[in-house]
């Protein structure tokens, strides 16, 4: 017997291999984009419409709904592009940060990472916490912790932080505010796509040095619903 569900559409990714996609061909884009990576080919990534009205979009990665595929892909450009960093301990935001935290640190020879949460533990503490907003859940600010046991970890070591997606800077600042915090030698921030260039401003207005942490194997733009489709606002592009 079949699910009794209503049709709330679906979420796929896409690997195109460079041979059968040259170029991206121009707007308007309907369903979804294809973002080129590292290695030629591309990731075809489902739009996302963003409140409030809808009429804005981002091309939609989602690390935990991927394939293992491109999972797989995205955390290993992302471990080329921080090699010269020499980061000797990767930091995973939670939720989505920590797949590609746990298998960047893999890829890199580290014996395991530190994990942030959400779930405050008893033994957690105030002090060792900050507060999180994000652009998937602006509404409901969530609170970061760091396990006061794991801080040994970061002890004069050179530190990396990963997420999955930078778009507003929200999750991003609060994590560097709290490496700030601790004293943690921060190196750089991996993530696998930057999501327009609105986290820039937010980042820099808060230390001049942030922005230049950021490194990511692939970018997208601001996407504006007009006539057929979605078309880039290539003035979002991050740098």
């Amino acid at each position: 017997m079949p699910l009794n569900y209503l049709d709330r559409g679906s979420y796929r990714d896409r690997i195109i291999p460079a041979a059968e996609l040259r170029e991206l061909g121009p707007p308007p884009y309907t369903d979804s984009y294809p973002v080129k990576l590292p290695d030629g080919d591309w990731a075809d990534l489902p739009f996302l419409a963003l409140p409030p009205d809808f009429d804005t979009a981002i091309a939609y990665l989602c690390i935990t709904e991927n394939s293992f595929e491109l999972e797989d892909r995205l955390s290993s450009a992302m471990v080329e592009a921080v090699r010269d960093l020499a980061p000797e301990v990767v930091i995973g935001m939670p939720t989505l940060g920590m797949v590609l935290a746990a298998s960047v640190a893999r890829k890199l020879g580290h014996p395991h990472y530190v994990p942030l949460s959400y779930s405050r533990k008893f033994w957690f503490e105030d002090e060792l916490s900050i507060p999180v907003v994000s652009i998937t859940s602006p509404l409901k600010p969530k609170t970061v912790f760091i396990d006061p046991r794991l801080l040994e970890r970061l002890e004069d070591k050179r530190v990396l932080l990963v997420e999955d997606v930078i778009s507003t800077g929200g999750t991003v600042s609060a994590e560097l505010e709290l490496m700030k915090r601790i004293g943690a030698n921060v190196v750089g921030v991996a993530t696998a796509i930057k999501e327009t260039n609105v986290w820039q401003k937010k980042l820099g207005a808060i230390d001049p040095a942030w922005p230049g942490l950021v490194r990511a194997p692939i970018s997208c733009p601001l996407f504006r619903k007009g006539d057929g489709g979605w078309y880039p606002d290539w003035s979002t592009l991050p740098a």
